[in-house]
């Protein structure tokens, strides 16, 4: 979400990305308040999260590979539902036929 408050008068103000302005961190941003009309500037932090799950088959154990929902259905691959590495199904494996572009 990309709402703060006005300095000058508290009123809730949207922040601005027309044109990716005001995504650079570390530099001043000016905005105009809609609700008293006057300038600030504001700052942006970018923040990361992350969250670890195991992968037993990077570790030796197996490879969970799910065939995907593609359309056409001859484009799918396999990838694994725990690690999400992929590999192409054999030509002869395939079903459908190969989409040649037409309605």
């Amino acid at each position: 979400m990309n709402d703060t408050s006005c300095p000058y008068c508290g009123a809730g103000v949207e922040i601005c990305h027309d044109d990716g302005q005001g995504y650079e961190e570390d530099e001043y941003h000016e905005q105009q308040c809609g609700g008293c009309d006057k300038y600030f500037v504001f700052t942006t932090s970018i923040s990361f999260y992350y969250e670890a799950m195991q992968a037993d088959c990077l570790n030796g154990a197996p490879h969970d590979y799910e065939k995907t929902t593609t359309f056409p259905e001859w484009y799918a691959v396999m990838r694994c539902n725990t690690c999400g590495d992929e590999k192409e199904i054999p030509i002869g494996d395939r079903t459908g036929e190969p989409w040649t572009g037409g309605c």
